[in-house]
């Protein structure tokens, strides 16, 4: 072979390798758990008091957080309470929560559903029954995933969520791909 091939197959090779497939994936391994991500995912460590936490950096303004234990959030979008002005007229509230209807059709629904944020299903992750949360409007509210239940230990019992907000579309999507990836080791 001349140095010319040489060379240029050196070059083909480091292009190649160098190409990041936006399809790539890797298992992160968070000790407790496992999961299959984008590639490009990176695990930051945080700090939890009563619970293990921490975070996944997923690109320059989207982070995911976890906490896995006694206390993790169980991702229920809080309750919305509808005022209309008649209302307001005759009692003064002070709570961020409420959703204030200025004129209201006779035939209107009162039904607070209408202004949440976020859907909800639920699925089995690793033998698990999860609550997945994704936002109505994509880019506005919660992506993630909340397990009741792992394990027990005497009366407690570790929960886990993995959640973002107002990530970009496909970071939600590939959120809601990788959570059902989720693989939990108790030790």
């Amino acid at each position: 072979m001349n140095f010319l091939k040489i060379v240029q197959i050196i070059i083909l090779m480091t292009l190649s390798i160098s190409c990041e497939d936006p399809y790539r994936t890797k298992k992160m391994d968070f000790g407790l758990f496992t999961l299959e991500t984008p590639y490009k995912w990176q695990q930051v460590k945080k700090n939890g008091i009563d619970s293990y936490v921490g975070a996944i950096a997923v690109d320059k303004s989207d982070t995911l957080y976890f906490d896995l234990g006694m206390y993790s959030n169980n991702l229920t979008e809080p309750n919305i309470e509808i005022i209309t002005r008649q209302m307001m007229e005759e009692s003064v509230t002070d709570s961020m929560k409420d959703i204030i209807v200025k004129d209201i059709p006779l035939d209107f629904d009162l039904d607070a559903d209408r202004f949440r944020k976020q859907n909800v299903s639920w699925d089995t992750i690793d033998n698990r029954r999860a609550k997945i949360v994704f936002p109505r409007i994509s880019g506005n509210g919660l992506t993630g995933v909340y397990i009741d239940s792992l394990w027990q230990r005497g009366s407690s019992k570790a929960r886990f969520n993995l959640t973002g907000a107002n990530l970009k579309v496909q970071n939600e999507k590939d959120l809601l791909n990788a959570v059902r990836t989720l693989r939990f080791y108790k030790k």
